[in-house]
């Protein structure tokens, strides 16, 4: 058994704040660690623990293919919407 259930729920709980606020502080993190993996047109990538989907976002404007995994629902719904077209799913 994993910890989704209480993980998903914890950071779910402000999930839109941790998403703008919290999120855009790691971007240059993102960027580095996508740049260091090489990532660009037709990648795929996994977004694992993608919360908000702030790696994936600056990953499909490389080009990527984005599937991301987060045990918060909530947290995944952000992503969706920021990624239209990743796979997005909840998980732990």
């Amino acid at each position: 058994m994993g910890s989704a259930g209480v993980q998903g729920e914890l950071w779910g709980r402000a999930a839109g704040d941790w998403a703008s606020l919290q999120e855009a502080q790691h971007a240059p993190f993102f960027q580095a660690m996508l740049s260091a993996a090489g990532v660009g047109d037709g990648v795929t990538v996994l977004d694992a623990g993608c919360g908000g989907g702030g790696a994936s976002v600056l990953a499909r404007r490389r080009g990527a293919v984005v599937t991301g995994l987060d045990a918060s629902a909530p947290l995944i719904e952000v992503a969706r919407g920021r990624v239209p077209d990743g796979d997005f799913r909840i998980g732990d």
